[in-house]
């Protein structure tokens, strides 16, 4: 028996904070395989479940350090611990496990074979830090680049000032492109040249550009509305709104936690389906 729309704004909030709870443990759980204790020295105070609890309420409310709960632990301490996460590359690392689980569930390959790379413009808060100006989308502030597969999950992440061409920044994630079984990617029309296509092409990568020239009304362009798609369910994550953070190390971190949580949901509302 099918739900009733009565049943599913009854439930669905419930329903809703289960999975994302679940994501939450299996996430920790992914990390702690990763980030093993040290055998040696004090052990830890906090579990890495309770950081990452703390880090997505970071994430997800939008709202400064200063005003953590008091459940969570201090600070400095999940400062401490993300930036040994980013160091040691655990958040890449969680990511990929992730992104494979959730294809293969799908019954999709573990690596994919074809992605979609665009860019999103973001306004900067008060705070220092680089940025720059986008003249085409009238932006000032910094620029994120993303590179994700047919399924919509985030494969490559950069952060950059929002004053570098969109050409320019395919060689960024060129580390991404050689490890990985890419075979072609599509991107709009700001990505054509030489200069976006070369690092693409030093790993055999076809470059296809997608996109109207003539843009004259809302129509859903074929392949990129993934990425786009993409990109609105990382801005659910409040903190992406609006860049408040001082660096573009910083702030690629916060992005990378929110693909992380969101790639986790997905996998436990896809296994809850199951």
């Amino acid at each position: 028996m099918s739900w009733t729309p009565e049943q599913r704004r009854r439930y669905a909030p419930a329903i809703n904070a289960a999975v994302r709870a679940n994501a939450t443990v299996r996430l920790a759980a992914t990390i702690d395989v990763i980030d093993l204790p040290a055998r040696t020295g004090r052990p830890r105070l906090w579990s890495t479940l309770t950081m990452v609890r703390a880090l997505w309420w970071l994430c997800r409310a939008g709202a400064a350090w200063a005003l953590l709960p008091n459940s969570c632990p201090p600070r400095q301490t999940i400062g401490s611990r993300l930036e040994r996460w980013v160091r040691l590359g655990v958040l890449d690392r969680a990511l990929a496990v992730l992104n494979a689980c959730l294809r293969l569930a799908r019954g999709r390959n573990r690596q994919p074979s074809a992605g979609i790379l665009d860019t999103q413009s973001v306004r900067t808060g008060s705070q220092a830090g680089p940025r720059g100006y986008d003249a085409n989308k009238k932006v000032k502030g910094r620029k994120r680049v993303l590179l994700a597969d047919t399924e919509g999950l985030v494969q490559a992440l950069r952060v950059v000032p929002a004053s570098v061409q969109d050409r320019d920044t395919t060689a960024l994630i060129e580390p991404e492109l050689a490890a990985g079984g890419l075979r072609r990617v599509w991107a709009d029309l700001a990505f054509a040249g030489e200069r976006a296509a070369a690092p693409l092409a030093r790993h055999r990568i076809a470059l296809e550009l997608v996109g109207r020239r003539d843009k004259t009304g809302f129509a859903v362009e074929p392949r990129r509305w993934k990425i786009e798609q993409t990109f609105g369910c990382l801005q659910r994550y409040r903190r992406l709104l609006v860049d408040h953070e001082g660096s573009t190390a910083r702030s690629q971190s916060m992005t990378l936690l929110a693909a992380l949580f969101m790639t986790g949901v997905r996998f436990e509302a896809f296994s809850a389906r199951l």
